[in-house]
């Protein structure tokens, strides 16, 4: 075989064709492939750890399938329960109920005397004395309507006597009127 001459031309061509191409590679992994290479990678790292979390995301909605639904029952017992006993004594609202009341069932409210309260752990005890007089059955429905009303009040210290000279089942009576408010 023939053996290649080459001119001393030809081999500085060649040597700076190889050292050119040399450069460019190193130019190119350094300067653009390698930066390119540690980005992507760190991309890639973060586009991982996003998916986790919404796997997790995932995983959590599937426990907790009604959250809002649920959220709003509670929403909604939180306002029924304020409505059973509120933080604040809503004296006006009471009297109104009371006045309410007694001209549904027929009976007359003769006074309400002012408020003494006791602190309790959990709530507060509002006390306020009341008279009233009707017939008998009007003052029981009375009673039962007022501990049947959507805020917890209770009577005690009932005392019921009849009206002397008054037509018969006619009576007086005098009570603590009990509400309840809430101390948290």
């Amino acid at each position: 075989m023939k053996e290649i001459q080459l001119t001393k031309d030809q081999i500085g061509m060649i040597a700076g064709g190889v050292l050119f191409s040399g450069l460019f590679v190193y130019v190119y992994l350094f300067y653009f492939w390698l930066p390119y290479s540690k980005q992507l990678q760190a991309e890639t790292v973060k586009v991982e750890a996003l998916e986790r979390d919404i796997d997790n995301a995932k995983r959590q909605k599937a426990k907790f399938k009604d959250l809002e639904g649920k959220l709003a029952s509670l929403q909604l017992e939180k306002e029924a329960a304020q409505k059973q006993l509120p933080r604040d004594k809503q004296l006006p609202e009471l009297i109104k109920t009371l006045t309410d009341k007694s001209r549904r069932y027929g009976v007359t409210i003769k006074s309400i005397g002012s408020a003494s309260s006791v602190k309790e752990q959990y709530f507060t005890r509002v006390s306020y004395a009341v008279s009233v007089s009707g017939d008998y059955h009007k003052l029981g429905r009375f009673f039962t309507s007022l501990a049947l009303e959507e805020r917890i009040i209770t009577i005690e210290n009932l005392n019921v006597a009849s009206t002397p000279g008054a037509a018969a089942g006619s009576m007086t009576g005098s009570f603590t009127l009990v509400s309840f408010l809430y101390n948290g």
